[in-house]
């Protein structure tokens, strides 16, 4: 067999030029004469020249690191966070808000393009405003390192923790919390998971909190069922935390293989914070699905509900429900919504939001949702409109088949991964539905490379 020569070696130094973008944002150089062979760089802008050290190679392909700029983008506005760009948690960071945008648009375009669709993609809906600090909810690891309780992130391939305070994504309070309970934690000589030792009581500490109603959740991650001494550690907790509503401890051991379980314990106040969304009230738990950017999930809801020309006597299917917040957020403006979720607590949540904004047009089912519209259409149910809003791996083919037999005159698609969107959008196509409109983005996500779109669907007249 032929050895495989490797074009570049570990540690080379090179000067190369950004040819490409990754869909993650990452940039991509090549060697003359070697297309095939690609360098990937982070923190990298279109059309860049830079000089790089070689830091990771396989046959296939290398990773570098960027020393120099020898010429800039026009569109680098360098924020001097480059932990930013070591965690992966904003790696648009030091591009240009614009540039953001427009690689954004250019990124559905493409996913677009490359499902074979024709379809036109308008400037984004975007949070120009603000475009940081907007995050409800995060998720930090905790760990003792160097005589410290750290919290911050995971270098990439390790078990190092990079400190970090400030996330620059996440709501200014929402930080200052996680600092607060981890040094309580810290005085306090509580054990935290190290994954090398595989024992420790913290994993994580999520914190969310409500954009209007500012109240405060607090989840305590553990690989252990109990805590040493939890009642002076909760009136440690809440005598720091004046807004706190919500203390919890989720019961979360490592060997799961989850960051959370369904296995919550109330140490303080409620078991869920209440927010509000155009309008209306949702309850939110530690697991409930509800969306980061409170500001732009409006803006997402309400150009989705528009453009799905939405009437007073239309029936509307609410699918991949989660706690009810597209359905409820539209039943006022329609004849019934009927929701579908598989995941049990969030459809207990969806019932329970029904309740808090007394709306009786509108009902949740927990099920896998193909099944539930093979019930459906059985039951000669043929609704108006069909709202999903999938996680990122997008629809089945069989949820997209059985949406297609009920025959609804639209379907709306929330999508938070261009590319599943493109894939899904053009097997509608084959089963009698085409794109009404063009396709909106919606920035949700400010300083990194995700994206979300609103693509709606219309029944063709065979």
């Amino acid at each position: 067999m032929a050895k495989t020569i490797v074009p570049v070696k570990l540690h080379e130094k090179l000067a190369v030029t950004i040819k490409e973008i990754r869909q993650n944002g990452m940039g991509m150089a090549f060697l003359e004469g070697r297309p095939d062979y690609p360098i990937y760089l982070a923190d990298a802008m279109l059309g860049e020249e830079v000089e790089i050290d070689i830091i990771q190679v396989d046959k296939y392909s290398a990773y570098g690191k960027i020393l120099t700029w020898v010429k800039e983008s026009t569109g680098r506005k360098n924020q001097n966070r480059q932990y930013l760009i070591e965690a992966g948690t904003a790696p648009l960071v030091n591009w240009a808000y614009a540039n953001q945008k427009e690689f954004k648009q250019q990124i559905v375009e493409k996913n677009f393009y490359d499902a074979g669709l024709e379809v036109t993609v308008v400037n984004p809906i975007t949070m120009d405003t603000t475009p940081t600090y907007y995050r409800n909810k995060t998720v930090v690891p905790l760990k003792w390192q160097d005589g410290q309780l750290l919290s911050g992130f995971y270098q990439r391939g390790s078990h190092h923790l990079v400190p970090m305070e400030d996330y620059y994504v996440n709501d200014a309070r929402v930080d200052e919390v996680i600092v607060i309970v981890r040094e309580i934690l810290a005085k306090r000589g509580v054990s935290a998971y190290d994954p090398d030792q595989e024992e420790g009581a913290i994993r994580y500490v999520m914190v969310r909190r409500g954009y209007y109603s500012q109240q405060l959740m607090v989840v305590l991650v553990t690989n252990e069922k109990n805590l040493p001494d939890e009642a002076g550690l909760v009136a440690d907790i809440v005598e720091a935390l004046p807004d706190l509503t919500s203390l919890i401890l989720n019961f979360a051991p490592k060997k799961d293989y989850v960051q959370l379980s369904a296995n919550n314990r109330v140490l303080f106040g409620q078991a869920t914070i209440e927010d509000t969304l155009l309008g209306k009230k949702f309850l939110i738990g530690p697991n409930s699905f509800y969306q980061v950017n409170p500001v732009m999930t409006e803006k997402l809801y309400q150009k989705a509900a528009d453009l799905a020309d939405l009437k007073p006597t239309d029936v509307v299917v609410d699918a991949y429900a989660g706690i009810g917040t597209i359905g409820i957020s539209v039943a006022d403006r329609v004849k019934e919504v009927i929701g579908v979720e598989v995941v049990p607590g969030a459809v207990m949540d969806a019932k329970k939001n029904l309740a808090l904004n007394q709306i009786d047009n509108a009902s949740y089912i927990e099920r896998d949702a193909p099944d539930q519209f093979e019930d459906w259409q059985k039951q000669g149910i043929q609704p108006d409109v069909v709202f999903v809003d999938p996680p990122r791996r997008g629809l089945t083919p069989k949820l997209i088949e059985k949406t297609a037999e009920m025959g609804p005159d639209r379907v709306v698609y929330v999508s938070c991964n261009p590319v599943t969107a493109a894939r899904d959008v053009a097997l509608f196509k084959d089963l009698s539905y085409e794109v009404k409109g063009p396709v909106v983005p919606v920035d949700q996500f400010p300083q990194t490379a995700h994206i979300e779109t609103i693509t709606v669907l219309q029944k063709r007249e065979d």
